[in-house]
């Protein structure tokens, strides 16, 4: 479709993502709201209180803010991408984990494997799916699952990951679909910003880089919503940042060797840590059980169908017989891999109990049917559909938030 180049306001400057000049813009006319859902992945709550989130906090200051997200358990990013989109716990959509099997379709893995593009993986109904069907157009820019057939359906416009793309480039395009026009622009955008889980892997929560990337990814956000400004839609755009999970510091000697508490040739390990997901071969479920249960002090071992309810991790396919779960801050690997090139364990890592403070995610929001300087208590995360749905002014589909623990956030509520 046709973009109103004219309109477009962001220029090239990467590290800071800044204009050089504010060319002449002709503001878009009155349009039906639209909603903007940026994410950060790894962007701890309390990253926003450091200096420089100065971006973030202005946004939040004229908006609301969540003392925290809480994330659903695994606290990873495929689970937790989905359930912000759809409003259902992992256990409900079935992106149970970053890495799994099913019986029928095989292996599942992020990244550019080919299984994120494969619809059957995806259970319920993502926002812009629920929105396409009700005539309102979508675009997403790099989100979990986007790039899949879900139900048929397919966002308007959607990119296929690549990680090399500049945040400049992700926040360009972006504000591009905004600059449409009404009659044929999408009312749902969303961006991905991989940065600050990148260096919090690599350095942890309170490393230099870490704070690098956290001003990086606050300059995109400051330069997505000068660009909306300039596009004359401040009091058009709901604007609402998130994030999938926080980070926790790891360390070598918080390292959980399960070679040395069982025979690696009677189990395949699915996903490794800080969950390891156990599948026991053929005849040694109870050798396996038998030998992980209760056998380390820093790891909680439990059968399907026994993983604590709070966890809503008991009832799907695809989750393992065997669920490991490591104290915070501590990994599950074995020597070999530990041995290998890039399986040293530094810096830091997330995927813990979700309702650790560690794990706890951002949500930032601001716009003309939002409250103004609020801030709300923490919440969990299977909402956000809801009030996705409800800005938008769609029919939501059943999932396991409401729109009661959102309402607060609105304006007309």
């Amino acid at each position: 479709m046709h973009i109103r180049k004219s309109v477009l306001a962001v220029c090239t400057a990467l590290a800071a993502l800044a204009c050089h000049s504010t060319p002449s813009i002709t503001p878009a006319p009155r349009r039906a709201p639209v909603v903007v859902v940026v994410s950060l992945d790894a962007f701890r709550w309390d990253y926003l209180d450091r200096p420089v989130a100065a971006n973030l906090r202005a946004l939040a200051a004229r908006g609301v803010r969540a003392e925290r997200l809480v994330p659903s358990f695994p606290s990873k990013t495929f689970p937790n991408h989905y359930t912000l989109v759809t409003g259902l716990y992992p256990e409900h959509h079935g992106i149970v984990a970053n890495a799994m099997l099913d019986a029928a379709l095989g292996r599942f893995a992020t990244g550019a494997d080919p299984s994120v593009r494969d619809g059957r993986w995806y259970g319920g109904e993502p926002i812009w799916v629920t929105a396409e069907k009700q005539h309102v157009r979508t675009a997403e820019y790099f989100w979990p699952g986007s790039e899949a057939m879900i139900g048929g359906v397919r966002p308007t416009w959607y990119r296929k990951y690549d990680q090399s793309v500049s945040r400049a480039d992700r926040v360009r395009g972006a504000l591009e679909w905004l600059a449409m026009p009404a009659d044929s622009g999408p009312r749902l955008v969303t961006v991905y910003f991989n940065d600050v889980d990148n260096a919090s892997h690599a350095v942890g929560p309170f490393g230099a880089r870490t704070d690098t990337a956290i001003a990086q990814v606050d300059s995109a956000v400051g330069a997505l919503a000068a660009g909306i400004a300039r596009l004359g839609m401040t009091d058009a755009v709901d604007l609402i940042v998130v994030s999938d999970h926080g980070m926790a510091p790891i360390a070598p000697e918080r390292t959980i060797f399960l070679d040395d508490l069982v025979a690696m040739d009677s189990i395949d390990v699915i996903d490794w840590t800080p969950v390891a997901a156990i599948a026991p071969k053929a005849g040694h479920d109870a050798y396996a059980y038998a030998r992980l249960k209760g056998t380390h002090p820093h790891l909680a071992v439990y059968r399907k169908g026994d993983v604590p309810a709070r966890f809503h991790f008991n009832d799907n396919p695809r989750i393992t017989p065997i669920v490991a779960i490591a104290d915070e801050g501590w990994t599950i690997s074995t020597h070999a891999r530990v041995a290998q090139p890039g399986g040293a364990v530094a810096g830091g890592a997330h995927g813990y109990d979700n309702q650790l403070p560690s794990m706890g995610a951002l949500f930032v929001a601001a716009g003309p049917d939002l409250k103004q300087g609020l801030r709300v208590p923490p919440f969990q995360n299977v909402h956000v559909y809801s009030l996705l749905a409800e800005l938008l002014g769609v029919v939501p589909a059943k999932t396991d938030g409401s729109r009661d623990s959102v309402r607060a956030m609105l304006r007309r509520n």
